[in-house]
């Protein structure tokens, strides 16, 4: 037998638990090689990671209950103010370990000195949800569009574990978008409902949403805008709720001002808002005396500058200000919508929104497109 298996051999079992790789090793070498395009290795890799994590919690668990039902242990009851000194002056290495671990995933106020406790944490640690994230990517990547969805869901399913818990929302946008292109919208509204429940602007009080109503009916986009800011993770979800709700709206004229058309324009106005806040913020940044007069000069400022030129592309700024402006119209509030369409058309820039703005100008309908 080679020296270096008989080394091994001889090392004590917590030392050749040392020598193993560790799973965030796998998970880190799968998402290299997502990077790469390599996507079945990716997927040996993160599966190899979650398996791993599964197996070292497991182990850890395993060494607790063999602590645990030592004779002299077992009559400590469920004490971890009995237990952990034992453990040190015994020198068990590996529920020390174990211990160690559960202390730094979960505050010692969770576990509240419990043996048992510290047991179901291990148990609860087996669960991987970024891994999990990650072979939905793979899977989405391969065009597995249903297995990648079930990872996705598995995903959110574990959030409480997450390292970054602010990482919930990306998994909820992952499945909102393959719930889109798969066409299953009554789940899709659903799992972007759970985005916008984030937002204390959508969760509490509607005075605030009653405000902006009235200040846009009133005083017109430049005042709304100069008067409000909103800028959160939710924009996208706002967005997409609101273009869904003016596109699933009744054709005919006579419904305009029914059904989904208000929430249309409302989900739209606040997207619209976070994006203007995100520009003004911007233009803030790149000019100190910067100051918001109106959104036709506004466009034109950040138009200078590639990065929010690039922006305004990613969050389809001229798009959302279409459909707000098809929303409102559509609505009941015509004089609104005509005067986000006129911008538009005005604005060369805005491409293919300018053009179908000249063309509602000309003859408003509902564009569904």
């Amino acid at each position: 037998m080679p020296i270096v298996f008989l080394l091994l051999y001889s090392l004590p079992l917590w030392a050749q638990r040392q020598v193993e790789q560790p799973y965030w090793y796998s998970f880190e070498r799968g998402k290299q090689f997502f990077r790469n395009g390599d996507y079945g290795n990716a997927l040996l890799a993160f599966q190899d990671a979650r398996q791993d994590r599964r197996d070292m919690y497991t182990r850890m668990k395993d060494d607790m209950i063999t602590l645990l039902s030592i004779p002299e242990v077992r009559r400590m009851g469920d004490s971890l103010e009995l237990i952990e000194p034992y453990i040190t002056e015994r020198y068990h290495v590996n529920a020390a370990a174990a211990l160690e671990e559960v202390y730094y995933r979960v505050s010692k106020a969770t576990i509240n000195g419990s043996a048992n406790r510290v047991l179901e944490e291990l148990d609860r640690l087996k669960m991987f949800p970024e891994v999990e994230y990650w072979i939905g990517e793979t899977y989405r990547m391969e065009g597995e569009l249903g297995v990648a969805l079930e990872q996705y869901k598995k995903a959110h399913e574990q959030r409480a574990f997450l390292e970054n818990p602010a990482f919930d929302t990306d998994i909820l946008y992952k499945i909102v978008e393959l719930l889109k292109i798969r066409q299953e919208y009554g789940e899709m509204e659903a799992r972007a409902r759970e985005i916008l429940a984030q937002d204390s602007l959508y969760s509490g009080p509607a005075t605030t949403l009653i405000a902006m109503a009235r200040i846009l009916t009133e005083s017109g986009i430049n005042r709304l805008v100069a008067i409000y800011r909103h800028n959160n993770t939710t924009e996208r979800a706002y967005r997409l709720l609101g273009m869904y709700y003016y596109a699933t709206e009744a054709p005919k004229p006579e419904c305009y001002a029914a059904g989904r058309l208000s929430p249309a324009a409302e989900h739209l106005m606040i997207a619209f808002l976070n994006q203007n806040t995100i520009l003004i913020q911007e233009l803030i940044r790149h000019q100190y005396d910067f100051a918001f007069s109106t959104l036709d000069a506004l466009i034109t400022d950040a138009n200078r500058y590639p990065v929010l030129a690039a922006y305004m592309a990613d969050c389809e700024y001229f798009k959302t200000i279409y459909y707000f402006a098809a929303a409102l119209y559509a609505d009941g509030k015509p004089v609104l919508g005509r005067r986000l369409w006129t911008l538009l058309s005005l604005h060369p820039e805005a491409g293919e929104w300018s053009k179908r703005s000249a063309n509602q100008l000309r003859s408003p309908f509902m564009d569904k497109s």
